[in-house]
């Protein structure tokens, strides 16, 4: 980590003392901090009438989706669940099993001549 990516919480008029700033970048360096595990959480809410969709995201994680009826008020007392809900499903496993379906084969051409137009009913 170089000296400009050092982020330091002093106010405006402190000035780190000699030797402050550059004992925090070797003690960065030194010891690698350890990787923990994002808090970042986005929670959507859509409202169509009384139609309510709620969703939880994670980053690296599949969202949660449910769908209800209600109000907002209603929406906003679901939330602490599907968030705990979404919680325990990540823990378990975050992304969805990756499809493995078979592609199906290209259907197959009958003829290349061009079929001959049919004539237009008369109108009259």
């Amino acid at each position: 980590m170089s000296e400009e990516e050092v982020v330091t919480k002093e106010g405006p008029g402190d000035e780190p003392e000699a030797g402050e700033q550059g004992a925090e970048v070797a003690d960065s360096e030194s010891t690698p901090e350890p990787k923990q595990p994002a808090n970042e959480l986005k929670v959507v809410i859509v409202m169509k009438a009384d139609n309510l969709l709620l969703g939880v995201q994670a980053p690296e994680c599949d969202p949660v989706y449910k769908t209800l009826k209600g109000d907002l008020a209603k929406a906003l007392k679901r939330v602490p669940g599907l968030v705990a809900e979404a919680k325990q499903k990540w823990e378990a496993a975050p992304l969805n099993p990756k499809c493995e379906t078979p592609l199906t084969p290209p259907p197959t051409t009958r003829s290349s001549t061009p079929e001959k137009p049919k004539p237009q009913p008369a109108m009259f």
